[in-house]
């Protein structure tokens, strides 16, 4: 699949990935907006079993928003919403079940220090209010800032994180972009199809490609944005949708970036050279 990639490729790879043929560089490549949570003040833990302190926080960086589209109340407080939490910490109360894939530097994981995390599995777990994903589904989004992307060529922007991801039916995962405040158009689905993720990409125009349990849980990703050519802003908005006692979605390392590439021969973006296989050869 062609949105998994390592901060080690080069960048003839991230060419050949954006299937740019004969591109012309006007310039270096430029990050545009950037987060690892790390500056966030964390608050100590409320009701998990494994108690911590200065591990858990449900207010993002500045300028950033956590939409909470629970019921309020219901579940775990911790995982109410999406939260930033010491995600090894995070690892450890909630029982490991592969999270340390991700958190853990010994495993290679990309998720060291703080990231935003969503939990519908240790969110289910606190009883006190009654059986929580029998009253409700978790839904809930975290929406960067307004980020200025004036200079960026059109079709120049590319989205790259670190992130956990594991499937359980029914939660859905998506990425949302918005352009000057208009309509939200979706860059990335994740479906939970049993132990597998369908994986779609509208802007590579790929089909759903069927992903294995563990396969996700600790990868980055590299998602191309069609931005128009006259956008001034964008916001960048990630979702857990419809989870029941499901598994989870975190999230760290993020970056916006401006290629700065003009394509002068540019094939077909269904007719990608590089497989999914051939980029995971290279992790």
């Amino acid at each position: 699949m062609i949105y998994r990639t390592i901060k080690s490729i080069t960048k003839a790879i991230l060419v050949i990935t954006l299937c740019f043929t004969t591109p012309t560089i006007l310039g270096a490549e430029t990050v545009i907006f950037e987060e690892d949570f790390e500056d966030v003040n964390l608050q100590d833990s409320i009701a998990e079993v494994v108690k911590g302190t200065n591990v858990w926080s449900n207010t993002p960086p500045e300028g950033w928003e956590i939409a909470n589209e629970n019921p309020e109340d219901l579940g775990m407080p911790e995982w109410r919403t999406w939260a930033i939490v010491d995600l090894s910490w995070w690892a450890e109360t909630a029982g490991d079940q592969e999270r340390t894939q991700f958190t853990s530097s010994e495993k290679g994981g990309k998720g060291i220090g703080k990231g935003a995390v969503t939990d519908p599995d240790e969110w289910d777990d606190w009883e006190v209010n009654g059986d929580p994903d029998g009253l409700a589904s978790w839904n809930g989004h975290i929406n960067t800032p307004s980020i200025n992307i004036v200079g960026a060529a059109e079709n120049s922007l590319i989205l790259t994180f670190d992130s956990s991801w594991r499937p359980d039916v029914p939660q859905r995962g998506e990425i949302t972009v918005s352009f000057d405040g208009g309509k939200e158009e979706q860059i990335l689905l994740f479906e939970s199809s049993g132990a597998q993720t369908l994986v779609t990409i509208p802007t590579l125009n790929k089909n759903k490609e069927v992903v294995n349990d563990l396969e996700q849980v600790n990868e980055t990703l590299e998602i191309p944005i069609d931005n128009p050519a006259d956008a001034t802003e964008i916001v960048i908005s990630f979702g857990l949708l419809d989870a029941k006692n499901d598994w989870w979605w975190a999230i760290d390392n993020i970056k916006l970036i401006s290629t700065e590439f003009v394509a002068t021969n540019v094939e077909p973006r269904e007719k990608l050279a590089v497989k999914w296989a051939e980029i995971k050869a290279l992790q």
